[in-house]
């Protein structure tokens, strides 16, 4: 397991659902979602990664290319969580949930 992601999984206690809401099976990898993309700048640190599974990360870029308001508003979740260093409460996954729920109907 990347260091980075052992770092944020003490801070943010990651272990039943992943910062999309995915549910985390027992071997589930963890992946570091760039909030703000290396390509534009980002940093490659802890300050700027969301943990995602392999499918919801895959899940999240989907909604990319669909519904960039969308990927946007998430990712301004990711951000907000990412600077509070607290773990997600229901209040965010419920946020998460709304945005998911709208994606689905387009």
């Amino acid at each position: 397991m990347n260091k980075d992601v052992k770092i944020m999984l003490k801070i943010y206690k990651t272990k039943e659902r992943d910062w999309l809401g995915y549910k985390i099976y027992r071997n589930t990898p963890l992946t570091r979602h760039h909030i703000f993309k290396r390509v534009y700048g980002g940093d490659n640190d802890i300050s700027n990664y969301a943990l995602l599974i392999e499918k919801s990360h895959e899940d999240l870029h989907r909604i990319e290319k669909i519904d960039l308001q969308a990927y946007n508003e998430l990712n301004n979740l990711f951000r907000e969580l990412n600077e509070s260093m607290q773990p997600p409460n229901e209040e965010y996954y419920q946020n998460i949930g709304k945005i998911l729920k709208r994606v689905k109907k387009n």
